[in-house]
């Protein structure tokens, strides 16, 4: 049964309901829910997923820790469902930051047209990888990229970084195994906004305890 999700208009006023891949066809706004792991670990550091080569949309590109879309009359808070799917871990809701809305806009080569509230919330974990359960048709790799090199990436600043973390591909698909991968700032799923950056900064305030916290 195809994947049915609320549709809104520029507004966030409800219209309905629509098949997920045709509302991505017809460019129809809807709602998403990301969620990024942080560690206070070695000076703080937030968890990247690497996506599975053969997901449809922007195979082996870095990007959240955890997201996905929300189904048909689902409050935000149901996307929690999304980190345990995706990552094999529970969530202490406690320990769950909103960050807020943000809006992105973005059109793909293969037709689909991203209209999307995310819904941001920032979850504080010192849970080591190891007990990391990821769903590997997903996600092919989870990686740390700490807080301070991982800004001089993405503002230019450096031009690359080895990132530690533990991955399901050189195993053959058996098992998953620790490794480092070399990072660009092209190694992250492309948006027109700072996305990446912003949330650093947030991490960074959060383990801080300097609020508010806020993403746009």
């Amino acid at each position: 049964m195809a994947e049915k999700i609320d549709i809104y208009d520029a507004n966030l006023r409800h219209l309905g309901e629509m098949d997920r891949i045709e509302a991505h066809m017809q460019g129809k706004w809807h709602r998403t829910f990301h969620c990024w792991v942080l560690s206070a670990e070695k000076g703080g550091q937030v968890l990247l997923q690497k996506r599975a080569d053969t997901m449809k949309n922007f195979p082996g590109l870095l990007d959240v820790s955890a997201a996905g879309h929300l189904e048909a009359g689902e409050p935000v808070e149901a996307g929690l469902r999304e980190v345990t799917e995706e990552l094999g871990i529970e969530v202490n809701r406690s320990h769950l930051h909103p960050l807020g809305e943000r809006v992105e806009v973005a059109d793909q080569s293969n037709g689909q047209r991203n209209r999307e509230y995310q819904s941001v919330f920032l979850y504080q974990s010192d849970t080591p990888l190891s007990e990391y359960r990821a769903e590997p048709e997903e996600v092919s790799a989870l990686l740390w990229l700490p807080i301070n090199s991982g800004m001089r990436l993405l503002t230019g600043s450096e031009s690359s970084l080895t990132l530690l973390g533990r991955t399901y591909e050189k195993s053959n698909g058996t098992s998953w195994e620790e490794f480092e991968m070399e990072v660009t700032a092209d190694s992250f799923l492309p948006r027109i906004q700072q996305y990446y950056l912003t949330t650093l900064i947030m991490a960074e305030r959060l383990l801080a305890n300097a609020g508010p916290l806020a993403i746009s």
